[in-house]
């Protein structure tokens, strides 16, 4: 047994490991949207915030709509995510297809500097109007460079890798 728990820890804290493609994270990002979506769908069409007609003109929500919208799919998030983010440095997606947020050495982080870092502050930018959008785009845009880490990744000091 403790054989077993020395190899889960050196398994946490190895920073040789491969990186994980492009395409297996782009794969776990629309899964995780696959999951969540529906469920901010859910929690948010109720409260008035999400009209699911049909229209010709996308729908323009005001601050406080936007405030709300917000928190509610933060918490979500943090529901659905968190626990796997903390303990395996894993959202769904990345479970499902074999990979995991580390830190540059290869060490675990915790749920704060995953969240508030890595997730929180690149979705709260994106609410920002007019330069939300095109930080969002350069954000993922930098999984090209060499290091195949987007800017969140970098502001965090972590990578995805092959779990």
């Amino acid at each position: 047994m403790e054989e077993q728990v020395k190899n889960i820890e050196q398994e946490h804290h190895s920073d040789n490991s491969e990186l994980a493609s492009r395409g297996k994270r782009l794969a776990a990002a629309i899964i995780d949207i696959i999951i969540f979506l529906p469920l901010v769908i859910i929690i948010a069409r109720p409260l008035g915030l999400i009209d699911l007609e049909l229209t010709e003109e996308p729908p323009e929500f005001d601050l406080e709509q936007t405030i709300q919208l917000f928190i509610i799919s933060q918490v979500l998030f943090l529901l659905v995510q968190g626990y796997l983010l903390h303990s395996r440095g894993q959202s769904i997606g990345k479970v499902i297809l074999k990979t995991r947020i580390v830190a540059m050495d290869g060490t675990m982080l915790g749920l704060g500097k995953l969240y508030f870092i890595r997730y929180f502050v690149f979705s709260l930018i994106a609410q920002i109007p007019v330069i939300g959008a095109p930080i969002s785009i350069c954000n993922i845009l930098f999984i090209f460079g060499k290091e195949q880490r987007c800017l969140h990744d970098r502001l965090a000091g972590t990578k995805v890798i092959t779990a």
